[in-house]
């Protein structure tokens, strides 16, 4: 499954500029118009590869307020507009916190019930404007492009029971750091979809080059495992795909166990958001900045490409059966 349903949208408005909050009080109109852009931002954070779990308690404020918000319209309204202030005060104290605008969503994610909070940041880009016969550029605050990836948000699955964030670091106290756990939401921190994915490839990596299981293969075969994971609609679990590529040798399987286990991915660890167009290309890149890319299958298959070591220890790359190059 992968649906997304959204049943209301309430949204506010955080002016930082100008120290001022704007509640609606009316859920967002669903037209035809917006609903596209809407369901867009909606789903680049339900699929962000940068959300993270936070382990919180079934009492913790955020879990609490989310259960009141699915009683009623007047519950919902309230505790966003409870929440809206709670943002507006954690982005006053930040210097660069942009204006925003903050999407308060009862929706459902394959067949699963979601409340989302989406903190959509303005961006600034330079307009022309006519002002009394002189043309001007000026610079406009605007929403992003429906396209845009997600900043910050905070998820929260009611049938599960579990909540999930995408936050944004700023300049706090002179340092580069993230405010939305730390500050307020406080939950133990798991790995991002994007962290476990490297961090698979550090480990096949490491495994490979001290017991070359898979001649140099280990990582395209990685790719290839989660790529039938994907089409196939099984769980994407990190620690059974490393163990699946070094089933031929037992050392490699239980040291990556240890040390994937070591890095903070466990048994039960799922890869949930992943992009399916890189799993289905290997990348060759050679000291001399040269890159060569190809589909998996065909390196794995070797029909086109043919790696081969010199007496002198240098590599060849050889192409082969080529019937037509095309310069780009």
């Amino acid at each position: 499954m992968n649906t997304i349903i959204i049943n209301k949208i309430l949204m506010h408005m955080l002016d930082f500029e100008h120290r001022k909050i704007f509640h609606s009080t009316a859920f967002v109109d669903l037209n035809e118009t917006t609903i596209d852009y809407y369901h867009k931002k909606l789903e680049k954070a339900l699929k962000s590869p940068t959300m993270k779990e936070l382990t919180v308690g079934s009492m913790h404020e955020l879990m609490l307020r989310s259960e009141k918000m699915l009683e009623n319209e007047d519950n919902f309204m309230k505790q966003a507009h409870d929440l809206t202030d709670q943002l507006y005060q954690l982005g006053a104290v930040i210097e660069e916190m942009p204006n925003c605008n903050v999407l308060f969503v009862d929706c459902i994610k394959d067949g699963e019930k979601h409340i989302v909070i989406l903190k959509l940041n303005y961006r600034t880009i330079p307009m022309s404007i006519v002002e009394e016969g002189i043309v001007r550029i000026t610079k406009q605050q605007v929403l992003p492009t429906a396209g845009a990836t997600v900043d910050e948000a905070i998820i929260i699955n009611m049938d599960t029971k579990q909540l999930y964030l995408i936050e944004k670091k700023y300049m706090i106290d002179g340092k580069n750091d993230y405010y939305l756990n730390p500050q307020w939401i406080k939950g133990e921190e798991q790995l991002t979809d994007k962290q476990k994915f490297n961090t698979m490839k550090k480990v096949i990596r490491k495994m490979d080059d001290i017991y070359n299981v898979n001649d140099g293969k280990a990582l395209p075969l990685m790719k290839q495992e989660i790529n039938e994971k994907i089409e196939t609609h099984q769980p994407v679990k990190p620690l059974e795909i490393v163990k699946k590529v070094l089933e031929k040798d037992y050392q490699a399987q239980e040291e990556s166990e240890l040390m994937l286990k070591d890095l903070g991915i466990s048994e039960e660890d799922k890869i949930q958001s992943i992009s399916t167009t890189s799993m289905d290309m290997c990348k060759l890149v050679l000291d001399d900045e040269i890159e060569v890319s190809l589909p998996i299958d065909e390196y794995l298959q070797g029909s086109h490409l043919e790696k081969r070591k010199e007496e002198d220890g240098t590599y060849s790359i050889i192409l082969k059966d080529i019937k037509e190059v095309i310069i780009k």
